[in-house]
């Protein structure tokens, strides 16, 4: 396969991280998103040529995962690729960042300046409560989103001694896997004081966050604010709420015989097939019981299976069924014998030899799918 180059926009040599990808665009991508990016940037400081498939071999995955990875950031103008006059892939460049249009603004150097101040003088960035329009129906408007206010040591103290908080601090450390910093604290304050959510139910919004790989503070609060302006005040109600997508946690271990809890990594794996992919779970659990006829039970061939037909622009089982046939009548052409539907090699990059050709072509077939879409 062709090596390709990373450069810079404006040709600099560096590994900094500019402050608006870490404020703007690194807390809602995928971490795997990340690491490629991060890495990427370190290639463009060397100088030297290298190959999607070396990037791959790297990360220990698939072409189709750094292709991923890559459509991800040019679709959001952090990279872009690099065409000569004819059509044929030269390299990528790492762009010049600046916040995007819809962005919201981070606080003040992310809330780091705060370590460094009195708890008096701490500086909340919201200067006046947010109103929300009131419904059409006047009788029962939308409740005003409460302001966020500092706290004097003192309160500070007293409010550390409330069992409820020291508990609420305590569920954080064990989803979040630290203790929250000045900001994060401020926003769990925030949430329980303000919003006035129980104990209970603002332990049950980390709970729920971190399943959906989401423990940002930022993250938190706005999904507090969702609830608060739904009228969500225990967590019954919001369990309730979120009742669809711990039913399709357990249609998935029931499918796949698994007893236990399942992991943060196959969490992840479910939150990208139902908020990414956007698939339903008739289509999930058809992946699965694949997989299981496979004797594959693990979600990385289930993913694989799932990004395939996704790339397939598979909606329904219908869809399913549209590409089983579409193989069967491929095998037919080509005068293979057996019309048994088998499952296609999907994401395990031990499956498919490629070769350099091939692998030439399926990388600009995905990158292009931009331009295309657009």
């Amino acid at each position: 396969m062709k090596t390709i180059t990373i450069t810079s926009e404006n040709g600099e040599t560096f590994s900094s991280i500019s402050n608006f990808f870490i404020d703007y665009y690194m807390t809602e991508a995928n971490g795997e998103f990340v690491k490629i990016y991060l890495y990427m940037v370190r290639l463009q400081e060397a100088g030297q040529s290298i190959s999607i498939q070396d990037i791959a071999d790297h990360f220990q995955c698939t072409q189709k995962d750094i292709c991923r990875a890559i459509r991800y950031w040019v679709d959001r103008n952090i990279l872009r690729l690099e065409y000569n006059q004819k059509n044929e892939l030269l390299g990528i460049t790492i762009m010049s960042l600046t916040p995007p249009e819809s962005g919201e603004e981070p606080e003040a150097n992310s809330g780091l300046d705060l370590l460094h101040q009195p708890v008096s003088a701490k500086v909340y960035p919201i200067s006046q409560s947010k109103k929300v329009a009131s419904s059409t129906k006047e009788e029962n408007p939308l409740p005003e989103i409460p302001e966020k206010k500092a706290y004097s040591p003192s309160q500070l103290r007293a409010i550390e001694q409330d069992k409820n908080m020291e508990n609420i601090v305590y569920q954080f450390e064990m989803y979040c896997g630290h203790t929250p910093t000045p900001t994060e604290y401020n926003t769990l304050l925030y949430i329980y004081e303000q919003l006035m959510f129980p104990a209970e139910l603002l332990e049950y919004l980390i709970e729920y966050c971190a399943s959906l790989e989401h423990t940002s503070h930022r993250y938190i609060e706005k999904v507090a604010i969702d609830w608060y302006l739904r009228g969500i005040r225990t967590a019954k109600q919001a369990k309730q709420e979120t009742a669809a997508y711990h039913a399709l946690n357990a249609a998935i271990s029931k499918e796949l015989g698994l007893s236990r809890v399942l992991t943060p990594t196959e969490l992840r794996y479910i939150n990208t097939w139902k908020n990414d992919y956007a698939f339903q779970q008739d289509v999930i659990i058809e992946a699965c019981q694949r997989a299981s006829a496979d004797n594959k039970i693990s979600f990385r061939y289930i993913n694989g299976i799932l990004t395939n037909w996704y790339e397939s622009h598979v909606k329904s089982l219908e869809d399913i069924q549209r590409l089983d046939q579409q193989y069967i009548n491929q095998k037919k052409a080509t005068g293979k014998s057996g019309s048994k539907v088998q499952n296609l090699p999907f994401n395990d990059f031990s499956q498919r030899d490629y070769d350099n050709q091939e692998l030439e072509n399926f990388f600009i077939k995905e990158v292009q799918k931009l331009s295309e879409q657009s």
